[in-house]
């Protein structure tokens, strides 16, 4: 039997310790079944260091195995437990194409955890079956681009979709300064879309990069693009069948309030803009493609966002391990998410 310690991330959210665990515990699972990682016993430990996370394994794992467990949004460091509680440190290997700091330099009021967020990303990858050899992530309603920079720094080319116009902006002006700052080979355009009537859908732009001068000279570049609109539109930004991901943080109904389409009266529910939003959605999803929404317990109802899910084409996901991730982020939140896949 071989044993496996994982030391988790300073930045993980204590305030909510025994529900982390379990939700870190379904997390980690599904990246191990997806992954084929076959492992057991996994449970918190006290060997005198911050939080950790052991669990075992039947077969001596491989480099392979440790770079998808590196993906776990607890991860900061991995040791073998040798004899009884000596730890081996093991050297896993970095996923990522930019550095970090893109995702954790922004620091505002409302911002999601940086580490929820990836388990979110880590929950759509686990579910997705689409075999593309690069992922498009899709956030459609992208707030001020965490989940924008999390696909980034893995690799992937990612879109989002913001109707806040001041926040878009904001999004263009720190990607392009990062970028520079880091002496980043990239080329930022403009965009803007019309309908057939050339009547205006929606501003944004288009920025593609790549990490080293070579990889950009060569074509081997990654995308970046946003639309300022309305979610609701997401079919008409995007290509039918272009995402591999969807992932969005919707709005938890508490600061922020959201319009429905039959009406311009405010409402605290962001139910009824999905229920609006999710045709779009399944329009741009390639098949077999996942979609992982989070959203506060205390104004929208997992069973009423599964509904709406399925009434739109979509297949919840409701058995381990994409089940169990309710928990309390203050006394206005308790946050929750659901997984489902287009078939």
């Amino acid at each position: 039997m071989n044993k496996y310690l994982i030391l988790a991330n300073p930045g993980h959210n204590r305030v909510y310790f025994d529900e982390s665990i379990n939700i870190a515990t379904s997390e980690l699972k599904a990246i191990c079944d997806a992954n084929n990682i076959e492992i057991d016993n996994i449970a918190h430990v006290d060997v005198g260091l911050p939080t950790t996370l052991a669990f075992s394994s039947d077969r001596e794992l491989t480099m392979n195995d440790f770079k998808f467990l590196g993906y776990f949004s607890m991860y900061y460091a991995m040791f073998e437990i040798v004899d009884v509680m000596l730890l081996k440190p093991i050297d896993v290997p970095d996923f990522h194409t930019f550095p970090e700091s893109m995702v954790q330099i922004l620091k505002y009021s409302g911002k999601t955890n940086e580490q929820f967020t990836r388990l979110m990303v880590n929950l759509a990858l686990s579910a997705c079956n689409t075999s593309s050899n690069n992922i498009t992530l899709l956030d459609p309603m992208c707030g001020k681009g965490t989940t924008l920079y999390e696909g980034f720094i893995r690799g992937f080319d990612v879109i989002g979709v913001e109707i806040n116009e001041k926040w878009a902006n904001e999004i263009e002006t720190y990607v392009i300064r990062y970028l520079k700052e880091g002496r980043y080979k990239h080329k930022a355009s403009k965009l803007k879309l019309t309908d057939s009537g050339s009547k205006k859908i929606a501003n944004g732009f288009n920025i593609i990069a790549s990490a080293n001068k070579a990889d950009f000279k060569s074509g081997n570049v990654q995308k970046l693009q946003l639309f300022n609109c309305d979610t609701r539109l997401t079919n008409k930004l995007i290509k039918k069948k272009s995402c591999d991901i969807i992932v969005s943080d919707l709005p938890y109904g508490v600061k922020h309030k959201s319009k429905s389409k039959e009406t311009s009266n405010k409402s605290r529910s962001p139910l009824e803009l999905l229920r609006d939003s999710l045709p779009s959605y399944h329009h741009v999803l390639k098949t077999k493609g996942s979609i992982v929404l989070s959203f506060n317990e205390f104004t929208m109802k997992y069973d009423d966002i599964a509904i709406a899910l399925d009434e739109n084409g979509f297949n919840v996901l409701d058995n381990p391990p994409y089940i169990g991730y309710l928990h309390r982020v203050d006394q206005s939140i308790k946050r929750n998410l659901i997984v489902a896949t287009k078939g």
